[in-house]
């Protein structure tokens, strides 16, 4: 059991809410009202409002007078579903919360931590990318003596991410999922010209600003996007 997880009760009464701390789950018992006991119980559930607790993981259970505050944080003893297909939590000895009541901590941590990933490549993607600024344009150029705008977007994408993105603008525009300029995040692709048939592409870097190599007689550079050469779309591949 997570001992970091806050454990605070709240009296269940009309007038008020009195803090109760330093309950724990080491004389649980399990109730007979349980039909089954479910594997997969999440380490930690968090309140959606002022939650009742119950005496047993049933229907018909009466309240034990308490419940958990409103948004708070309460580490799962165990998980059981009772005979009519209700999901309880135990989250103190005796003591079961009903699942509609509160949400898995379990997913949303999960989904925090792939938030976090995406972010972290989308740096990594990033800072490689600027590794390169200065490099002269070459036509067809897909290494670091010389690129093109898709070979430099190809080259950096393979080094940071390990993932091939193809090697020219069209396979690019299929590396991921099309959305608008105005949706693109750091680390994004952004193209130019009309799908199927684009000509020009480069990495957004947020906050109106794109690395590529532009043409022939240029190097790769930071340029801010304009009204007088705008992205058509762009595709988020992290």
């Amino acid at each position: 059991m997570n001992t970091n997880v806050k454990k605070s009760l709240v009296s269940f009464t009309a007038a008020a809410a009195l803090a109760v701390t330093g309950l724990g789950l080491s004389n649980a018992t399990t109730t007979k009202a349980a039909t089954q006991i479910l594997s997969d119980a999440p380490t930690a559930v968090r309140t959606k409002t002022l939650s009742a607790l119950y005496s047993t993981p049933s229907a018909d259970a009466k309240s034990t007078g308490r419940a958990l505050a409103a948004n708070t944080p309460w580490a799962v003893g165990q998980a059981v579903k009772d005979d009519q297909g209700n999901t309880w939590y135990q989250v103190s000895t005796n003591e079961w919360v009903n699942a509609n009541d509160v949400t898995d901590m379990s997913a949303t941590t999960q989904a925090a931590a792939e938030s976090s990933d995406t972010t972290a490549t989308a740096d990594s993607v990033i800072s490689t990318a600027k590794q390169y600024l200065g490099t002269p344009y070459v036509w067809g150029g897909k290494t670091p003596s010389g690129f093109d705008c898709s070979g430099f977007t190809s080259y950096v994408y393979q080094q940071a991410t390990g993932k091939s993105i193809g090697s020219y603008t069209v396979a690019q525009e299929g590396a991921g999922t099309q959305e608008a300029v105005s949706q693109a995040s750091a680390g994004d692709l952004l193209f130019w010209g009309s799908k199927g048939s684009t000509y020009h592409v480069g990495i957004y870097l947020g906050n109106n600003q794109y690395i590529a190599a532009p043409q022939p007689g240029e190097s790769v550079k930071i340029s801010t996007i304009s009204g007088y050469f705008m992205p058509s779309f762009a595709v988020k591949v992290l």
